[in-house]
């Protein structure tokens, strides 16, 4: 019995580090979450939240919609941590939520050191006040 005692030992060492060290990551998520400011996004969660952490609320704004559901708010363009956890303690997801000013068919302008943003569907709308003595927009791009 006692020689079998260092082999069982080891082997109980080695179960409890990988079920300490597991972090159950987001299903087919990057540690990226992209959001534009003033919009919102959901995050699915592997298990029940309890407890969520933010490093900035000033970028981002997080509402639990029920245990397993997080809506993320984008406030101002920024980069900011999420954590969430579960009752007992385990981490569910960290994230890094990168909060922009214009999303993914969005343009921006660039004049000099002047910058002019457009959020575009089907015309494009300036999201960002023009400088008083910027120049007209790009051939193509709306006038406000």
């Amino acid at each position: 019995m006692r020689r079998f005692l260092p082999t069982f030992v080891f082997v109980l060492a080695l179960s409890g580090s990988a079920a300490a060290a597991e972090i159950v990551p987001l299903a087919g998520a990057s540690t990226e979450l992209p959001v534009v400011a003033g919009q919102a996004t959901h995050l699915n969660l592997g298990g029940a939240a309890r407890d969520i952490v933010l490093g900035d609320p000033t970028v981002a704004d997080v509402s639990l919609v029920n245990q397993r559901t997080l809506v993320v708010l984008g406030k101002r363009p920024g980069v900011t941590s999420l954590m969430v956890f579960s009752p007992e303690g385990r981490p569910l997801a960290e994230r890094l939520i990168v909060v922009s000013e214009v999303g993914p068919t969005g343009v921006t302008v660039y004049r000099g050191s002047t910058a002019s943003s457009y959020a575009c569907a089907s015309q494009c709308t300036r999201v960002t006040p023009a400088a008083a003595s910027a120049t007209p927009a790009a051939p193509g791009a709306p006038t406000p």
